[in-house]
Order: structure tokens, then C-alpha cells, then sequence
């Protein structure tokens, strides 16, 4: 009995150091001696779960416990595989035994607090990791636990403070800084959370989930490059790293790299062909691109794997506008609104929808709810009804950015100057190009914004002075449109044929169509990028038009509009 003790003492020193195989080995020794050893097969279940043989372990932990019942902590084990499979009922029942036989068993509250954690229950895991703190002050696991059930429970000021009373305990314990900028983020505190997501980096520099909440961070700070970066950091780390591929095609469809887009949400649902957002952010890319067919083929998918992914149903509606197919697209908006009832601006789009299609009546409950939302949303109900009313004949309501280019096109005469002003990335001006065979100026300083407009900030959407790849039959007019207009007009004195005008602002918007005013003719078609659906859109593109209009008396008519992309399209008659 002394040679297996021994053996045993020998064995688990290994195993606390880490020397699993070594520990293995003289664990098996001791089971040759004493096949029923219950703390030889207890051990040897621990390390079957360390290297993720759950079933193993189970069976190993079990038989262990048909020969000595009254070890707690083989039934706290037990309990932490049973919940990792997912046997949530038996893993409590475990969990059960061993605070039966040891009530200030800190670790069985902890595991128990993540059982419930993982049913949702999430008021009865808190109690649970606040029993084991009351146990044992100093246990960093169950803190930070807590700090997560807080935060799953929105508890987004009590999970901050746990998470750094969990660094009190352990300032190297990066996942909590992690989670910490993942509560910031939340928050819109995106400046702090990058901090806390480096700081987690300079502790772990192998931690992959944290340079992917950093790429999402610098996302919304409109840093893109840098958000790059940092999602290719995250997959060299780990490579099959599903979000991250999926963050990273989201960030360069952003950008206007649409076929590095298209192959990062490929390889996304390669490594999970169960992945609907990546079905769905796939969708979205093969829209831009204008395979509509292949676009509408991923949407499909994405709800087959996800019935309920409301966005995936808001943007399948958007494509089958595009041919006219009304009704289906109210299909797919009903579907999406009943998956989520509180979003307004799928209450909007539904109720304009069904208002556009004659169903006025229908209508007027989803216009109700939009009422009571934002002045934002107030503001696309107001837009609706100044399209309602704009002319006689409604115009054509399409979905994407695309269609609303290409229709333009086809009512646009056949000469003239085709021109782009503000192209950022190229992604419509690139659009354009596949459109016509003519030569396409664009016109950008692509240093942003020249000054706020509204909520945006100067400089915003700038690309730091880097012009983006387009095709040979495009010429890109770099610097701010007073500067560049006036000689291009000089030199190119026929009729506007089709322009898009991407200005956002006011002042920007007006001295283009003033400086045009002269070239801006009978047949001249324009599309406005940023004409309806914000909340300020009587103060932009809108009021520029109507100010131009008055001032050279100029008659246009709407030939079509989207809300989801925000666009009109005019024709001067």
C-alpha cells in the first residue's frame, strides 16, 4: 500500500507540473498493481478530459466513483465533463454529491454556477460563483465568472467592476482584460476597449481572440487598415478561426476589396458550413459584385441553416426588389420582422413596402410603431411620404446600391460625360465602369470629409490619400471638387450623360451641380447616393437639388429609389 501512496504522491506532482505523460504512465503502474484504485482512475479521468477524450473520462471518473462514493472532488470532475457535453442534468446532480460531502467546496459553486451559466439561468449561477468567493476570496476563476454572468445579463457596470476586481486577484489574467474591452466595446467606449484588448495581447501575445476584438474595435473607429492587420494576426495564431475570416471579409468589403471579401466569407464557410453569417455576409459580397442569382442562392442558405436570422431575411428582400418581385419581398421583411419585432427600421421598410404595393391599411400598424421610435426613424417616415408625393406616378423602388447604378444607366442618353463624385474606395465606380464602354472620371480628394456633417466628424471616410485600383477606362480627379471641377470643364464642355453624386454633404453636393449647371441637360440622369433614410436628410443631397433646381430651373422627375441603399435616381426633363 506504501509503494502505490508513493507512487500516487510521484504521479500527481507530474501532473500539477504539467508532465501529463509522465503522470499517465505511473497512474497506469498503479492500476496494474490495483486495478481498482479509485484515485488512479479519478486521475486518469482528469487527464482524459484535459486532452478533450470527454467520454473517457467520464467512464474512467465513474468507475472510480462506484468503488470509493464519498470523493467530492471525482464528482466535481465528473460534473465538469457531464456540462461540457452538455448533460446538464446529470452534471448538476454531480455537482450535487460533492457539495453533499463538502458544503465549502469552493470549485463544485464555481462549476455549478457555469452549469447554469450555460442553461441561461443566469440569476442562480451568480449565487453560485458568489458562494464560492464567500468560500475562498482569492478565487480568480470564480470572479471572473461572475463577471461573466453579469455581463450575459447585461450588467454591463457590475461586470466591469468584477472583471477588475479579477485583475486585483491576477493582473495576468488577460481574458479578463479581454472581456473588459468586450464590455467597453458594448458600451461604445471603442478607444478604452482597444486598450484593454492590447493589454490582453501584451500579456498573452498568442491570444488570437483578442487581436479579432481588436479588429472589430478598430472597425468602428473606422480604421480599417489597422483592423486588417489585426484579423491576419488572429488567423496566423489560429487558423481556422471562423469569426476571424468572417471579420476580416467584412472589414475589406468595407474597404471595396470585394473579391478578397468574397474568398474570406469562402473560407469562412469552409472551415463551418454550418455558419450562417457567413452565408449571409457572402450574400451581401456576391450582391456588390452583382452575381444577384449567387447572392440570393447564399441568403437562402444562410436561413436554411438559421430560420430565424432576421438580417438574412432584411436582405434577401432587398435582391428580390430588384426584379420586382413585390410581393416575396414583403414575404422575406414579414419574416423578418417577426423574428425581431423591435427593429424599426425593418418596421419601416415593411410598412413602405406594403404601402408602395397598395396595402395602405396594413401599413399603418408598422408606420405606428416607427412613430414611436427616433427622430431618425421618424425621419425615413418622413421621406416616405415626400417620395409619396413627389409626382404623380411612383417612382420604382428598388433594393441594392447596384440596380439603382444599372437603371440609371439604361434611361441615361447615350453620350455625354459620365461622371462619379466622391469614390473612396471604388466600389460604385467600379460598378459603373462594367456598365458603359465610355471613358468614367471620379472625382474624390480621398482625404475625407472636408468638414462634419452632422455626427460625422471632419475627414471622416478618408482613405488617407490613396486612390484605389480601378479599370483602365477610368481617370480619378485627386483633390477637393472646387479645386479639380473647374479645369476638368474646361476641357470637357459636352452635356453630363449620367453622374453619381457620393458627397453626403450639402456644400459639397451644391458646387457640384452648380459648377455643372451649364453641361446638366434635358436626359441628364443623377443618382444621389444619400438622398433619403437619414435622419438629416432634408440638409444634404436633398436640399442641394432642390436649391439648384429652383436657381437654373430645372424640371426632373424620380425615376427609382431604395432605402436600403438610400439612393435616388433623377432624370432632368
Amino acid at each position: 500500500m506504501f509503494y502505490i501512496q508513493q507512487n500516487l504522491d510521484i504521479a500527481m506532482q507530474h501532473h500539477v507540473a504539467g508532465r501529463f505523460a509522465a503522470a499517465e504512465t505511473i497512474y497506469q503502474q498503479v492500476l496494474q498493481t490495483d486495478a481498482n484504485q479509485p484515485v488512479a482512475l479519478h486521475l486518469l479521468g482528469v487527464l482524459a478530459h484535459q486532452a478533450g477524450n470527454r467520454e473517457i473520462a467520464v467512464d474512467l471518473i465513474k468507475k472510480a466513483l462506484a468503488i470509493d462514493p464519498d470523493m467530492a472532488e471525482a464528482y466535481n470532475n465528473l460534473g465538469n465533463v457531464l456540462n461540457e457535453l452538455g448533460q446538464f442534468d446529470e452534471a448538476e446532480a454531480s455537482y450535487n454529491q460533492a457539495l453533499t460531502r463538502n458544503f465549502d467546496f469552493s470549485e463544485a459553486h464555481n462549476g455549478l454556477g457555469n452549469l447554469f451559466k450555460n442553461r441561461g439561468q443566469f440569476d442562480e449561477a451568480i449565487i453560485c460563483y458568489q458562494k464560492a468567493l464567500a468560500i475562498n476570496p482569492d478565487y480568480t476563476e470564480a470572479c471572473y465568472n461572475l463577471g461573466n454572468a453579469f455581463q450575459f445579463q447585461g450588467k454591463l457596470d457590475e461586470a466591469l467592476d468584477t472583471y477588475h476586481k479579477t485583475l486585483a486577484r491576477n493582473p495576468g489574467f488577460s481574458q479578463a482584460y479581454n472581456n473588459i474591452g468586450n464590455v467597453l466595446k458594448e458600451l461604445g467606449q471603442n478607444e478604452e476597449a482597444l486598450t484593454s484588448y492590447h493589454q490582453a495581447i501584451e500579456i498573452n501575445p498568442k491570444f488570437s481572440e483578442a487581436y479579432n476584438n481588436a479588429g472589430a474595435a478598430l472597425m468602428s473607429l473606422a480604421r480599417l487598415d489597422e483592423a486588417v492587420v489585426s484579423f491576419h494576426r488572429a488567423i496566423s495564431i489560429e487558423p481556422e478561426f471562423v469569426k476571424a475570416h468572417n471579420n476580416l471579409g467584412v472589414s475589406l468589403r468595407e474597404q471595396g476589396k470585394i473579391n478578397e471579401a468574397v474568398e474570406c466569407f469562402r473560407q469562412a464557410v469552409a472551415i463551418n458550413p454550418g455558419y450562417a453569417e457567413g452565408y449571409n455576409n457572402l450574400g451581401l459580397a456576391c450582391g456588390d459584385l452583382g452575381d444577384l442569382d449567387e447572392a440570393i442562392a447564399h441568403f437562402g442558405k444562410s436561413l436554411e441553416l438559421e430560420p430565424e436570422l432576421a438580417v438574412a431575411h432584411y436582405n434577401l428582400h432587398a435582391l428580390l426588389l430588384d426584379p420586382g418581385e413585390i410581393r416575396a419581398s414583403i414575404r422575406s421583411m414579414e419574416s423578418a420582422v417577426k423574428f425581431m419585432p423591435d427593429n424599426k427600421i425593418y418596421r419601416f421598410n415593411l410598412g413602405m413596402l406594403l404601402d408602395y404595393d397598395g396595402n395602405e391599411q396594413a401599413a399603418t400598424g408598422h408606420f405606428d410603431v416607427v412613430e414611436s421610435g427616433t427622430q431618425a426613424d421618424r425621419a425615413r417616415l418622413d421621406a416616405w411620404q415626400y417620395i409619396k408625393s413627389a409626382q404623380e406616378k411612383l417612382p420604382e423602388v428598388l433594393g441594392s446600391s447596384l440596380e439603382t447604378l444599372r437603371r440609371a444607366l439604361d434611361v441615361a442618353p447615350g453620350d455625354g460625360l459620365v461622371l462619379e463624385f466622391g469614390v473612396r474606395f471604388g466600389t460604385s465606380i467600379r460598378q459603373i465602369a462594367a456598365l458603359v464602354e465610355c471613358e468614367v472620371h471620379g472625382f474624390d480628394s480621398f482625404e475625407g470629409l472636408p468638414e462634419a456633417w452632422h455626427s460625422e466628424p471632419e475627414g471622416s471616410y478618408t482613405t488617407k490619400g490613396v486612390l484605389p485600383a480601378v479599370p483602365d477606362h477610368v481617370t480619378l480627379h485627386h483633390g477637393w471638387f472646387e479645386e479639380t471641377l473647374p479645369g476638368f470643364i474646361e476641357r470637357h464642355s459636352e452635356p453630363v450623360r449620367f453622374m453619381n453624386i457620393d458627397c453626403d454633404l450639402y456644400s459639397s453636393t451644391k458646387t457640384v451641380l452648380s459648377l455643372l449647371a451649364k453641361q446638366i441637360v434635358p436626359g441628364t440622369v443623377i443618382v444621389f447616393d444619400e438622398y433619403i433614410g437619414n435622419e438629416k436628410w432634408r440638409e444634404d443631397e436633398f436640399k442641394a437639388l432642390q436649391e439648384t433646381a429652383r436657381e437654373f430651373g430645372w424640371r426632373y422627375e424620380y425615376l427609382c429609389f431604395s432605402f436600403m441603399s438610400k439612393q435616388v435616381a433623377i432624370r432632368i426633363i
